[in-house]
């Protein structure tokens, strides 16, 4: 595809504007490109009526923004991490931001149409209440477009709720070489799963008699890949995706009714860069206020939540324990669609480094691997859920 650069002048000559089935509609759309251009273009529209009136619980509209160029026939649609600004569903005026660049999108027609639309999509967040314990037969399961007030961390999502975030499909480099392709949108945990959370499935804490940080809100650790998703059906991922019942994972499935589990190998990075492309999702040099190390750690993990979050809200993804990851590890990353790793090996992949690291460790792209069999110290892991559309 010949790829050319916009024009300094007007973005557009003309715009599209759609219009759902009134009431509600979208309204008096304009767009226009930065000067000096750097690659953005402002788009701002109007919300009339309530686009979440006769959704289901679990679907909330999702910002859809386009743009066609009538004399060379492309279009395009912008990307989740490339879009940025006010993408909710409210009623009222909306700003968003559109970075071409980072599509590598470039137009040289002035002839632009640029459309905005809004499609049935996932809530933004998933929540799960654990209050109920070990002995229940079922957890509620509810959905939420935005956090409550206050927010999230707080004790509450970090021991007897467990809260995951929904992260649209795109692509990134994954190592910062490998090409990859994430067609499903997937709830990611806020938070890596803490002591309180894991005692409220499992009816026991691992980390109960241990110095190395213990207390409700600490992110359980001691936990091995076969104590999270089972050592017989559980052991067989990727040929099956089954879990045992007696693991963490078996029975918060038989309590929800939802195939939580963990992350792929290729969503736990594209989760943690978070649209970024540097070392860090912070920068190119390691920052103590995003991540707990060997450097301030006091030598112990550390309350979740207590760093400051990746750009999509993650908490935790450098640093404190290293994550559990599905794939089997090889050592070699390779691209692709939704890609699964190695269809067999002796160990799995973890990632995020820990407490115990160095910062060099704790890097987006940085990989371990562990026989699934063991737990330490400095071993924990996130929910991750995979929607099918």
């Amino acid at each position: 595809m010949n790829l050319k650069k916009f024009t300094l002048g007007l973005i557009v000559s003309t715009l599209v504007v759609v219009t759902l089935a009134a009431p509600p509609q979208i309204k008096n759309v304009t767009a226009k490109q930065r000067f000096p251009w750097n690659g953005k273009v402002d788009i701002k529209y109007e919300v009339v009526g309530n686009l979440s009136e006769g959704l289901p619980e679990s679907k909330f509209p999702v910002l859809v923004v386009s743009a066609t160029n009538r004399v060379a026939g492309t279009s395009y649609t912008a990307t989740a991490p490339a879009l940025t600004g006010d993408t909710g569903a409210a009623e009222g005026a909306h700003h968003v931001v559109w970075d071409l660049d980072a599509q590598s999108i470039q137009i040289k027609s002035d002839d632009v149409r640029f459309g905005v639309a809004y499609e049935e999509g996932p809530m933004a967040y998933c929540v799960i209440d654990l209050s109920s314990g070990s002995s229940a037969s079922a957890y509620p399961v509810t959905y939420l477009s935005e956090p409550p007030a206050g927010g999230f961390n707080n004790d509450v999502y970090k021991t007897t709720k467990l809260v995951l975030k929904c992260l649209l499909p795109g692509s990134f480099k994954m190592g910062g070489s490998y090409d990859v392709t994430l067609t499903k949108p997937f709830y990611c945990g806020l938070f890596e799963v803490t002591q309180r959370q894991w005692a409220l499935v499992m009816g026991s804490n691992p980390c109960s008699s241990t110095s190395y940080g213990n207390g409700n809100s600490y992110p359980v650790h001691y936990v091995s890949y076969n104590m999270i998703r089972g050592s017989a059906a559980g052991a067989e991922w990727p040929a099956s995706s089954g879990v045992d019942a007696s693991s963490f994972l078996g029975k918060l499935q038989a309590r929800t009714g939802i195939d939580f589990d963990l992350p792929t190998e290729a969503q736990w990075e594209y989760a943690c860069r978070a649209g970024t492309t540097t070392t860090y999702s912070c920068g190119d040099s390691a920052v103590g206020s995003y991540m707990w190390f060997s450097g301030n750690s006091n030598s112990k993990s550390q309350e979740v939540g207590t760093k400051s979050p990746n750009p999509w809200g993650l908490y935790d993804m450098h640093g404190n324990v290293w994550e559990w990851c599905l794939d089997w590890y090889a050592s070699s990353l390779a691209g692709g669609v939704d890609p699964k790793g190695s269809s067999s090996g002796s160990s799995r992949v973890q990632r995020g480094g820990s407490w115990n690291d160095l910062a060099h460790y704790c890097r987006s792209s940085y990989r371990d691997n562990t026989n699934p069999l063991s737990g330490f110290s400095n071993f924990g892991f996130r929910l991750v859920r995979t929607l099918s559309d």
